[in-house]
């Protein structure tokens, strides 16, 4: 591809402008890019719509979009860092890597269950990786939502955080620390499940003294608790 120029398109569910509400980079400006479509299928899921083609109808709740639309896109936001999020946006990984280079001065994190390996070329695009591997509170099996073989890859990059989402601290911490002892994963953030301020806020309550003894972080959900997207 000649230098400059930006090709392809991408499946996506929404963009939108906001502020990054979990995580290492939380309360940042930023834009949300959110591709649709993915490969596991999450009892709390937030975005089934993403997905779920039995609740939603593809046609109605995605849209293929061409990258320089994008890329477009972002700039005039005037935001320095870009959240490729999705569903789960490596099923894309070309329209992924197309979409970074177009930005080559804007900051890229991208949100990934931790299912799927990066290619070299994205992997030397992506700025952050967040990955949130599914815990038994997903509902789906363990062959089915840990990848060994992904999971080490992104700990390659040596730009991979991991953040787990907690229902029940009793249970899910336990849990957690297995899968980092067992795939050496490093840094950890535990994030409480909920989609009001009251269940985030006695979440986190119930996780800072957990997170604190395992030498864990604790992420929020600013979005939750401020009204934003």
């Amino acid at each position: 591809m000649p230098p400059g120029r930006v090709e392809g398109s991408a499946i996506l569910t929404e963009k939108f402008e906001s502020f990054q509400g979990e995580g290492p980079w939380t309360g940042q400006r930023c834009v949300f890019v959110r591709f649709s479509r993915c490969n596991l299928r999450c009892s709390y899921c937030d975005t089934p719509e993403s997905w779920d083609w039995n609740r939603y109808n593809p046609a109605e709740v995605s849209d293929r979009v061409p990258v320089t639309e994008l890329v477009s896109w972002v700039r005039e936001r005037g935001v320095d860092m870009m959240v490729i999020t999705g569903g789960e946006p490596m099923l894309q990984q070309p329209a992924m890597i197309a979409l970074a280079r177009g930005l080559a001065d804007v900051r890229v994190q991208v949100e990934t269950n931790g299912t799927i390996a990066p290619t070299p070329e994205l992997a030397s695009v992506v700025d952050l990786w967040v990955v949130s591997p599914k815990l038994a509170n997903s509902g789906m099996t363990y062959s089915t939502r840990i990848k060994a073989d992904a999971l080490s890859a992104l700990v390659a990059t040596g730009r991979a955080v991991f953040k787990f989402v907690v229902t029940e601290p009793g249970r899910d911490l336990d849990e957690i620390a297995q899968l980092v002892e067992e795939h050496r994963l490093a840094p950890v953030w535990v994030m409480p499940e909920g989609t009001t301020q009251e269940k985030v806020l006695a979440g986190m309550d119930a996780l800072y003294g957990p997170a604190t003894e395992r030498g864990w972080n604790v992420s929020t959900r600013l979005h939750i608790l401020t009204g934003a997207r």
